[in-house]
């Protein structure tokens, strides 16, 4: 693990396993995914970031003047630059997922491929600064009531004497770590991904600009990226991919990081297979 030092702050990062396919991704933190991808028989070099405002990472008072995802998006390509990294597949889970969105968009030149994880750009209804889910989230950030109700929601259903229990373990978790946060990490607030879409049609047209390869993976029964953002990035960005899990919801990440693993490596021999071919999938 390492710190690279940007304009007066400290970006943590973490290289795991050394194999072909080089795959980044940032997060406030990490659970096994995208770690996982590094093992057999997935064997990729799996480079983590931990978002500026996080963890090891410099915490910050306010909101970088580039906005948080943008930000965190320039951190990935300076760790990429420093570990000399020309392009690799971006993965995100989350809010993670709406960094890739952003370099996608921005840096295409840098991106093999995007993974986005139950991360695709949320529905729209006028306000951008943030999703209902993460503003709660903050006003309740030291009751832990509010946390584990708000993070039930943010989730989804689930049943099954098995899957339940997972449930209740995850969110036990989730509302520990986040009352450990210290006061900067829990005021962050990312917003939306392409705030400037006030509106879904804008939005649409945003993703209609993104042109590297993209994979989504999406839980149908998440509580805070709706199916139908899920199949509006689907429709939008030309040549994508999407999988739809009817039982998972926005915890598969965490809670079957295996499953995400298995449709990342069938999607990375597909992208060897299409730049061969000239950027053309067959």
């Amino acid at each position: 693990m390492s710190i690279l030092a940007l304009d007066g702050a400290d970006v943590w990062f973490e290289q795991h396993g050394a194999g072909g396919d080089v795959v980044i991704s940032s997060a406030s933190g990490f659970g096994p995914y995208p770690a996982i991808l590094a093992e057999d028989p997935y064997d990729c070099t799996v480079v983590t970031v931990q978002a500026r405002g996080f963890g090891r990472s410099t915490h910050l008072a306010r909101p970088p003047a580039a906005g948080w995802l943008d930000q965190w998006g320039a951190d990935v390509l300076a760790v990429a630059d420093h570990l000399g990294i020309d392009t690799f597949v971006y993965t995100g889970v989350s809010h993670g997922a709406g960094i890739g969105w952003h370099l996608a968009r921005n840096h295409p030149e840098r991106l093999r491929a995007l993974v986005s994880v139950v991360g695709t750009p949320h529905d729209r209804s006028g306000d951008t600064s943030s999703s209902a889910g993460r503003r709660r989230v903050v006003e309740g950030r030291r009751d832990p009531a509010v946390l584990r109700e708000q993070f039930g929601i943010i989730g989804g259903p689930t049943e099954g004497e098995e899957r339940l229990g997972i449930r209740e373990r995850t969110l036990a978790r989730l509302v520990e770590h986040h009352l450990a946060y210290t006061e900067e990490e829990a005021l962050v607030n990312q917003g939306m991904p392409f705030p400037e879409a006030a509106d879904n049609e804008e939005l649409a047209k945003i993703l209609a600009t993104v042109e590297v390869p993209v994979l989504s993976l999406a839980g149908l029964r998440d509580g805070v990226i709706s199916p139908q953002s899920a199949l509006r990035a689907a429709t939008a960005v030309r040549h994508s991919k999407t999988v739809l899990f009817e039982d998972e919801g926005h915890f598969m990440a965490e809670e079957r990081p295996r499953r995400l693993a298995r449709e990342v490596k069938v999607f990375l021999a597909e992208l060897a297979d299409y730049e061969t071919n000239g950027g053309h999938w067959r």
